[in-house]
C-alpha cells in the first residue's frame, strides 16, 4: 500500500491484488488515459466511452491475472510446492489438453458443415456452405471450449463474453450441434 508510486515509462501490474487495489487502479486509468489519447490523436472513426473502455481494460486484467495465477507453481498432494520439472509439465499438459479440446470442437463442427454442403440434393445448401466459411473463418480459436474443468477440488467455469461488436451466432452454431445429434448414425 505505502510503496513507490507505479512508474509510467515501465508499467507493471501487481498481479498479487485485483484490479481494484490503488497501484493497479492507478495503471488501469492511465492505460484507459492513453487509449482515449490515441483515439483522438490518430482521429478514430469511432471513440468509445470511457466505462466502455474501462470495463473492457477491467476484464482484460481478470483474465491476465487468472492467466499469471495459474502459472504460478502449486502444491503437491505432499503439501510441498512443484519442482520447476513438474510446474512446466503441469503447464504443457494443460496447454495441450486445451488445445485438444478446441481443435476436436472445430472438427466436429466442419466435419457436419463438410458434408451438408457437399450433399447435392441438400436445399439448405446456401446455408450450409456460409456456415462452412463461418467455422473456417473462426478457426479453433473462435470457439469456445465445451468442457470446464475441475483441477484440485476447484471448478473452473468458463464465461462467454458477449461484446457489442461481434454478432451473436449461437443459433448457427446450435444448428450444427443438433446435426450432429439428427445424424448419430453418421457420427
Amino acid at each position: 500500500e505505502d510503496g513507490p508510486s507505479p512508474d509510467t515509462d515501465n508499467i507493471a501490474f501487481d498481479l498479487t491484488r485485483n484490479y481494484s487495489s490503488p497501484w493497479n487502479t492507478f495503471l488501469l486509468n492511465f492505460l484507459l488515459r492513453e487509449f482515449q489519447l490515441r483515439c483522438t490523436s490518430e482521429t478514430w472513426p469511432i471513440r468509445k466511452e470511457d466505462d466502455y473502455v474501462e470495463e473492457i481494460l477491467r476484464e482484460r486484467y481478470k483474465r491476465l491475472r487468472t492467466l499469471w495465477k495459474n502459472a504460478q507453481p502449486k502444491l503437491t498432494t505432499k503439501g510441498v510446492l512443484e519442482t520447476p520439472a513438474e510446474h512446466e509439465t503441469r503447464l504443457l499438459e494443460e496447454s495441450r489438453r486445451l488445445g485438444k479440446e478446441s481443435r476436436q470442437a472445430m472438427r466436429r463442427r466442419n466435419h457436419i458443415v463438410v458434408m451438408k454442403s457437399e450433399a447435392p440434393d441438400d436445399d439448405d445448401l446456401r446455408s450450409w456452405k456460409w456456415l462452412q466459411r463461418l467455422i473456417n473463418t473462426l478457426g479453433e480459436h473462435g470457439m469456445s471450449s465445451e468442457e470446464s474443468s475441475v483441477e484440485n477440488g476447484i471448478e473452473n467455469v468458463l464465461r462467454v463474453k458477449k461484446l457489442e461488436w461481434r454478432k451473436n451466432i449461437d443459433k448457427e452454431l446450435e444448428i450444427v450441434d443438433l446435426q450432429r445429434i439428427l445424424d448419430k448414425d453418421i457420427f
